[in-house]
């Protein structure tokens, strides 16, 4: 009895330490797949977002990034811009995933983001340097605290 009593106790041992060892890998792995797209680019992992699991700003910013390829193509067609005709989003007051983001560094490039929207939204001027230099305001905040999507940005600019 006691012999199977030990059996038994080592067989749920190796059970146990087998499922554990399973988890872990699981895990690392799951940490190693964001770890690789986050350095591919974030937006990616955007396609189906829950929404009611995103934060109000990251959906702000996918919302902001489809009116900017609306915006561009616009501006390809030779069509002015209009104030009030494209909805700036407020990243100032929206709530983030990560509050630790919310630093004087990021008020100050969402100033910047705000100012350049509202200025390519004038009438006159170059509208592809307005425009890419909104694009800028997007990747200097991107690079100090989120650069996945950066190259998805990137690829909106006009060269």
């Amino acid at each position: 009895m006691k012999r199977f009593t030990a059996l038994f106790s080592l067989l749920l041992f190796v059970f146990v330490l087998a499922c554990t060892s399973d988890k872990k890998t699981t895990v690392a792995d799951e940490t190693a797949t964001v770890d690789s797209t986050a350095l591919k680019d974030s937006m990616d992992n955007c396609v189906n977002p829950n929404s009611t699991t995103v934060a109000p700003m990251a959906l702000g910013m996918r919302a902001m990034f489809e009116q900017m390829k609306m915006i561009r193509a616009e501006i390809e067609k030779g069509n002015g811009l209009q104030a009030g005709q494209f909805k700036m989003v407020d990243f100032i007051n929206a709530t983030p995933t990560d509050t630790t983001l919310l630093t004087d560094e990021f008020y100050i490039r969402a100033g910047q983001f705000k100012r350049t929207f509202n200025e390519m939204m004038q009438p006159g001027g170059n509208a592809k340097q307005r425009y890419n230099a909104v694009l800028d305001a997007c990747v200097n905040c991107h690079l100090e605290n989120c650069p996945g999507p950066v190259k998805k940005i990137n690829g909106l600019m006009f060269k």
